[in-house]
């Protein structure tokens, strides 16, 4: 390693994602997340930033069972996709009558950005819970470097707004929402240094989405965008190789951490 001006970005590195008691639990996060914190005590030194990112939700969202409702008043199971056709049949509504402008918001911006359907995930990183906590072995790497540079540790909280899905930490799906915008001052953070790192969960979702909105925006020239490869995972049921091949058609290049 050994390269100045080094960032490490860390998507989500929370219980529900990363122990196996978690709700969303990502297969493989748990031996991602003690590589991380490894990989910190190894070369923590070489980072003069570390920015962990935290889905940040409530239990009524738009990706939560709870906000839909069929004929009968049942709540879809998680892992439903919700279509627009279904939206629109009233196979699926949101429960709540008030939520109808909302959820036709949503999908007209994921017709928008091609986004075939909604997925309902189980209700995860809900705010001031165990799930929405850091793993501990993580917690522990970050107190430890906080504590050796002197240097803090930097937020972000992610998908506060229940009405959009953000995967990605610099933007919603639906982005006409003033919360769910694309984040420029995050961007002109990162694109202050001269090698971001990602790492956390999952490959497929928050990690793809967060590194192509930053390649998408443009990385700064000479810039060098990283994915720790050992460091990630997918939700079981997508392809790590297709999110791979995405990132690394826009310019990131996946390393081992160690």
């Amino acid at each position: 390693m050994g390269e100045k001006s080094r960032a490490l970005v860390v998507i989500d590195p929370q219980n529900d994602f990363c122990d196996r008691n978690g709700s969303l639990y990502v297969d493989g996060a748990e031996d991602d997340i003690v590589r991380l914190a490894d990989h910190i005590g190894r070369f923590g030194g070489e980072y003069s930033d570390i920015l962990v990112s935290l889905d940040s939700h409530d239990a009524v969202a738009i990706f939560h069972p709870k906000f839909w409702a069929d004929g009968t008043g049942g709540s879809p199971a998680p892992y439903t996709a919700i279509s627009a056709s279904d939206l629109a049949s009233g196979r699926w509504r949101p429960a709540r009558a008030a939520h109808i402008g909302h959820a036709d918001r949503m999908f007209a911006a994921m017709e928008k950005k091609n986004v075939p359907s909604l997925m309902i995930w189980p209700e995860h990183c809900v705010v001031s819970t165990w799930g929405h906590g850091i793993a501990q072995p993580l917690l522990c790497a970050l107190a430890a470097w906080r504590e050796t540079s002197g240097a803090p540790v930097r937020y972000v909280f992610k998908g506060e707004n229940p009405y959009t899905e953000m995967y990605s930490i610099f933007e919603g799906i639906d982005d006409s929402w003033p919360d769910a915008a694309f984040n420029e001052n995050l961007y002109s953070r990162l694109a202050a240094f001269g090698t971001l790192v990602f790492a956390g969960e999952a490959l497929s979702h928050c990690v793809e989405a967060s590194v192509a909105s930053y390649l998408s925006r443009g990385a700064p020239t000479g810039q060098k965008i990283h994915v720790l490869s050992d460091c990630t995972s997918c939700v079981p049921g997508f392809d790590r190789n297709a999110s791979a091949e995405k990132l690394s058609r826009l310019g990131a290049e996946f390393i081992l951490s160690r």
